[in-house]
């Protein structure tokens, strides 16, 4: 049964996702922990919403539900990318993560989705610099937290422009008991696809990867490229009418099974993920999570109010280490006053290395220190 999306599934589903180009996000949700409903407005086609559950799913809904009171991290997105504009989106490398660059005249900010394990959510300036996130965690290799860097896991090789060394380094390296499992944990194709390239290139999955040929291995390379550039054809998997799978074009794996076929890999998962939905929460667990969105909510806050003392408290201590020479310049500010207009101030003042500003309505100056 699918439980998430491969690097695959994610390569042909933002084929899709180009669609969102240069739209602008009109309404921002975060229904559970770690679950984001982000609303565009697409020219031509209307309301779109993408629906991502982190760790697991990510795709095209027209679902409309009942939404509670905002998490402080849906309050924090909407004050960054209300009415902002998808510029870019991308997969990094072959990994299960999606980044989404967003554009305002403020500037550039970044959303990323991980997509594997637990997942996450992680919002990042232009810099990579993280802003916030769904989960802050530290690992024995990289670190979630804000004003760091974001940083995410790589694998030895990246699927989606393999080289027939980087294969066989992998399977040579490999402490896997066998091929499938090598392509599938080694080298990211997932359990589903890794069988599949299996079977198309006529080599048992339970080979050991020890005792592949040169020409074994040139096969497997030929016909995990193949599976790159597939016209999209999606499908629901079913087994005694129970869905166990979606997938974006037709495998030889699933021959023999019944499927129902959709127009778009995003429709498929829609109506996927829709089918395996949890039996509606109890009261007490509603009451549960709306007292995490408020805990959530007063957290983020607090992180913006850190945030903002150690922004003021570098100004103190830029102005105390200059008190003396703004000092000076206040001074001759206010001799000069006695006897020309802030008009004349302001013209004799042009150019100057210090005061780069003039403010004659409010009588203000502006200076670089």
């Amino acid at each position: 049964m699918k439980k998430d999306l491969s690097s695959l599934d994610i390569h042909y589903l933002l084929k899709e996702l180009t669609v969102l180009i240069d739209q602008k996000i009109d309404k921002i949700y975060h229904p559970e922990k770690k679950e984001l409903l982000l609303q565009f407005h697409i020219i031509g086609q209307g309301k779109r919403i993408l629906r991502i559950i982190a760790g697991k799913f990510m795709f095209l809904t027209d679902l409309k539900e009942e939404h509670s009171e905002p998490s402080g991290f849906c309050m924090f997105l909407r004050k960054h990318l209300d009415n902002a504009r998808l510029r870019s989106l991308k997969q990094l490398e072959s990994e299960r993560i999606v980044e989404f660059v967003f554009e305002k005249k403020e500037g550039k900010e970044i959303l990323i989705i991980e997509l594997f394990g637990n997942g996450n959510i992680i919002c990042t300036d232009d810099k990579y610099q993280i802003l916030s996130a769904v989960e802050y965690h530290k690992w024995k290799d990289r670190e979630i937290n804000p004003k760091l860097k974001y940083e995410y896991p790589k694998k030895p090789a990246n699927i989606f422009d393999l080289k027939l060394k980087d294969l066989k380094d992998a399977i040579n390296c490999s402490d896997k008991e066998s091929i499938v499992k090598t392509l599938a944990a080694n080298l990211g194709f997932g359990g589903v696809y890794s069988e599949e390239i299996c079977l198309l290139a006529n080599i048992d999955k339970n080979t050991p990867p020890g005792k592949l040929t040169d020409k074994d291995i040139n096969k497997l390379a030929d016909t995990a490229s193949s599976l790159l550039n597939n016209n999209i054809s999606a499908k629901i998997i079913f087994e005694n009418n129970e869905p166990i799978d979606t997938v974006p074009f037709d495998l030889k794996l699933y021959a023999q099974y019944n499927q129902k076929e959709f127009k778009t890999f995003s429709e498929a998962l829609d109506v996927y993920v829709g089918s395996k939905k949890e039996i509606k929460k109890t009261a007490k667990q509603n009451q549960i999570e709306k007292l995490q969105r408020i805990i959530d909510t007063q957290k983020e806050q607090i992180r913006e109010l850190e945030i903002g003392e150690t922004k003021e408290r570098e100004k103190a201590e830029l102005i105390y280490n200059n008190y003396k020479l703004i000092d000076e310049i206040l001074k001759e500010i206010q001799k000069a006053s006695e006897k020309y207009s802030w008009q004349e101030i302001k013209e004799k003042l042009k150019g100057h290395k210090i005061i780069k500003e003039i403010n004659l309505k409010d009588k203000k100056i502006t200076i670089e220190i």
